[in-house]
């Protein structure tokens, strides 16, 4: 099979059009909302080197995106003969992009920003519960699909610290350190991410104390303001964060069934970020953050 038949061209375009959907505007869960290189070709016509070209850097602006490297891909020349197999645009490059994408939330840290978004603190002791929302509102659905599908992360995580050292407020500072940084995106986990959210709340995170405060937990719960998000078409996300304390001080002797110290929530923002070929940024726009004040009993 030689370069410009009319059977490759729809090959071409099939191939072209994986790459379009994810590296452009997509829709639901593709679509990264970069400028797209390369374009479909009418059959029948030649297809040229500058085309294969603008292909390949489509390309390589995915895998680089989700992998950090630049990946192996075939160059073509002026005059190269189009057959099949590894060593052949055609089958290296429509491969190339059905690994992407399988791997389309995925996001290498070098292709990457993380930027902090705000800090609750609270100062009371606490003995029932304390929580917060934090909203992130985008300038349309576009937009966020755009910011998850590309691998963005809402983050939060807490922490207490300055407290008197009871059993139990060690207990807290061992467990939220322990807990690190909980990220919510679009794989968050197969059952509960961002294309899987109602307008009511589920919970994506939740971890318990150890013995003898296993009864307490942090949970962090996610909702946008659509009933069903499987397509993106939400603009608001929610999430609450609550630390509940169910613990039941029997005594005696007393250690006292109450957490005091300053309790920090702090949230970040994990973003795609980048360079892209032959020339330009890798562009995502984040939502607006919103960041309620703790409120406990």
């Amino acid at each position: 099979m030689t370069l410009g038949t009319n059977v490759f061209a729809a090959q071409y375009v099939a191939i072209q059009n994986k790459a379009e959907s994810m590296i452009g505007t997509g829709s639901g869960t593709l679509g990264y909302g970069q400028t797209v290189q390369s374009s479909d070709v009418f059959t029948g016509n030649t297809i040229t080197k500058a085309q294969w070209d603008l292909l390949r850097y489509d390309i390589v602006n995915i895998r680089l995106h989700q992998d950090g490297i630049v990946p192996s891909v075939v160059t073509v020349n002026v005059g190269d003969p189009i057959g099949f197999g590894a060593a052949s645009p055609n089958s290296n490059y429509d491969t190339l992009l059905e690994t992407a994408l399988a791997n389309r939330f995925k996001i290498d840290g070098s292709q990457s920003v993380i930027s902090s978004k705000g800090t609750a603190t609270y100062s009371s002791a606490w003995s029932t519960s304390v929580s917060l929302t934090l909203t992130a509102t985008f300038s349309n659905s576009a937009q966020a699909r755009y910011f998850f599908n590309s691998g963005g992360k809402v983050r939060l995580s807490a922490s207490l610290t300055g407290g008197s050292g009871t059993q139990q407020y060690n207990a807290w500072v061992q467990f939220l350190a322990s807990a690190g940084i909980q990220s919510f995106g679009a794989d968050t986990n197969s059952l509960i991410n961002y294309y899987t959210l109602t307008n009511s709340y589920q919970t994506y995170y939740q971890g318990s104390l150890s013995t003898a405060y296993s009864a307490n937990f942090f949970r962090l719960e996610a909702k946008t303001d659509v009933a069903n998000n499987s397509t993106g078409t939400a603009t608001v996300l929610t999430i609450r964060a609550t630390l509940a304390d169910d613990y039941v001080d029997l005594g005696p002797p007393a250690p006292g069934d109450s957490v005091d110290g300053t309790l920090s929530i702090d949230v970040t923002e994990l973003k795609a970020s980048g360079s892209l070929l032959p020339s330009g940024s890798f562009t995502i726009t984040s939502p607006v953050y919103s960041l309620s004040a703790i409120s406990g009993s």
